[in-house]
């Protein structure tokens, strides 16, 4: 008969070594961080949850999919969010393709400061910039709508133009999305060999035919995965439908998950949320399968090879300058107009258009009583705490489990990352639902209406960028670098500390200040887990925004969250321009 097997001191202390402590700890960490919330999240799809939480004792069963897949607003706000995201990405690609194309391949002046130009819009949040477009085109007091009722003498004090529409969300949406897609498209055209095109040119095709026949189906590949994962983007977009559409009564999925669990009046009905955000989920997890296939087979539309090669601009000749103010133009409503609405009503008692007499009243009222307002110290100490914490930890985190899917050491050492992945599929809105599921139903963890809710569902997010990018730094390091500490007698902390971490610096202070950066402007997942006790600026702005109320106080409010992410992003790029000189 077998002797029962018992561990010892030493034996537990070899289990729970410093090193064992490198692959358990982030293994541990990413699993409780993205299971849970998935996990009570589908369960909450077959409890009946009109008045109780998933949690509580209630029967189960399939009536949220019911409801979901009968009810006639199902359909309704399945053809607004395709209509919305199709239409939002067509566009935004669209404007991207043009303004990448002038900017790599031809000789449009200052071509160099445009593009750095248009990348400025990403450091104004999606929210603030609706909040400063309804300012602009708001039917009745819209900058743009007084100006062009004055210009072409139109009666009436109303429109021409309404941004509380579903065209008027797709504007917003898609000039919001044209950096992104611009910085993801770029690199694509700057690299492509002009030796195709100058092949097609000799065989008689012309400049356009060209660019129509060789150019723009070899980079397919690049459109079409620009096109797949924005589209699954463009589905989980809340700040902008929410902004522009709640009032006008146009629902897309984002915003029905957003009131069915946090309804005007009654109890939250969290199983028909869940099932709405099943169904999201479930549409953006198909789009990311199919980026990821396509990317796959990329290699078959290679067209950078080892021979040498200088990538050809085109010469706009007369074009030249009315490229120039096309870019100029998308700049203007990108970015400058709401940026300068949004300052001139944060210096104005009450909301007034351009004129000699709006300009004698203009005050600092509204930035005296927003530093007086007790909940907006509160919330700028929140968010400033938020975004430190997460940007430490969640890069911490991902450094660890990145080093770990590299150099694993043992079977399953890569699933941490694989977890992390999971993420990409996971709608914002989503997401912040199912971790406000958690920890209303597991109160033995009583960090609701905390701000620890929010740092915990915002390093979960941020984790699927930040292990990708600290992966791809690992990958470029020789094991061997770490072989040779280790074997002069450095433990594995040690060799972590003191050869890798400094080796993949400029990458992690890179991931540090995109996170931080996220972590300050991010509206979605901060609206649904934000109680009274744990205010962010992004919410406060929402609340005050939503409640109709303030407008020169949300402007202020606004204008600080845009210059808390310039300095930040100023500061952090100087100091990581001096860490790589």
């Amino acid at each position: 008969m077998r002797s029962p097997i018992t561990l010892n001191l030493g034996d537990w202390r070899r289990v729970f070594s410093a090193e064992r402590l490198v692959y358990l700890i982030p293994g541990l960490v990413v699993t409780y961080l993205v299971l849970p919330p998935l996990a009570l999240l589908l369960i909450s799809t077959f409890k009946s949850t009109a008045d109780r939480l998933p949690f509580e004792p209630g029967p189960w069963s399939l009536s949220n999919y019911i409801r979901v897949f009968t009810s006639a607003e199902s359909y309704l706000l399945f053809q607004n969010s395709l209509v919305f995201a199709l239409c939002t990405v067509v566009a935004a690609v669209a404007i991207s393709v043009v303004l990448v194309w002038l900017i790599e391949r031809t000789d449009i002046p200052d071509g160099d400061l445009l593009f750095a130009l248009i990348l400025m819009p990403l450091g104004m949040p999606g929210l603030i910039k609706a909040i400063g477009w309804t300012f602009l085109a708001s039917p009745r007091i819209g900058a743009f709508n007084v100006a062009l009722r004055n210009i072409l003498g139109i009666e009436g004090n109303s429109g021409p133009l309404n941004i509380y529409s579903l065209s008027g969300m797709i504007f917003v949406s898609a000039l919001s999305m044209v950096p992104s897609i611009v910085l993801m498209l770029s690199g694509v055209f700057r690299s492509f060999d002009p030796a195709l095109e100058e092949a097609s040119e000799v065989s008689g095709a012309s400049k356009l035919q060209t660019q129509r026949l060789v150019t723009m189906p070899l980079l397919r590949p690049a459109l079409l995965g620009a096109f797949i994962y924005y589209l699954a983007d463009a589905l989980d977009n809340f700040q902008i439908p929410a902004i522009l559409g709640l009032n006008a009564g146009i629902h897309v999925y984002s915003t029905r998950i957003y009131l069915a669990a946090n309804p005007v009046s009654g109890f939250p009905d969290y199983g028909l949320a869940s099932g709405y955000a099943m169904l999201l989920f479930l549409l953006a997890l198909v789009l990311i399968v199919l980026y990821r296939r396509m990317m796959k087979k990329a290699h078959r539309f290679v067209v950078i090879t080892g021979k040498g090669y200088r990538p050809q601009r085109f010469s706009l000749g007369k074009w030249k300058y009315a490229a120039f103010m096309g870019v100029a133009l998308y700049l203007l409503l990108g970015a400058i107009s709401p940026m300068l609405i949004l300052l001139w009503v944060s210096f104005q008692p009450f909301f007034n258009v351009l004129s000699t007499e709006a300009f004698a009243r203009l005050t600092v009222s509204n930035y005296v009583a927003i530093w007086n307002l007790s909940q907006f110290r509160v919330a700028a100490v929140n968010t400033v705490t938020i975004a430190l914490i997460v940007a430490t930890a969640t890069m911490v985190l991902a450094t660890l489990t990145a080093w770990m899917a590299v150099r694993g050491r043992f079977r399953g050492s890569s699933i941490p990352d694989f977890l992390t992945f999971i993420n990409t599929a996971v709608p914002s809105v989503v997401f912040g639902l199912a971790v406000m599921l958690v920890y209303l139903s597991f109160s033995i963890i009583p960090i609701y209406g905390t701000i620890w809710i929010i740092i915990i569902a915002f390093v979960t997010r941020y984790l699927t960028f930040t292990t990708r990018l600290i992966g791809g730094a690992v990958v470029q390091i020789d094991k061997q670098l770490e072989e040779a500490s280790e074997t002069s007698g450095a433990s594995l902390w040690i060799t972590l500390r003191r050869v890798t971490v400094p080796l993949i610096l400029p990458s992690f202070l890179s991931g540090w200040l995109w996170v931080a950066v996220h972590a300050l402007r991010e509206a979605t997942i901060a609206v649904m887990l934000t109680t009274r006790s744990n205010v962010v600026l992004s919410s406060l702005i929402w609340e005050r925004f939503h409640e109709g109320r303030d407008q020169g106080l949300v402007a202020a409010m606004s204008v600080v969250v845009m210059g808390l992410c310039m300095l930040l992003t100023f500061f952090g790029r100087r100091a990581l321009l001096s860490e790589r000189n």
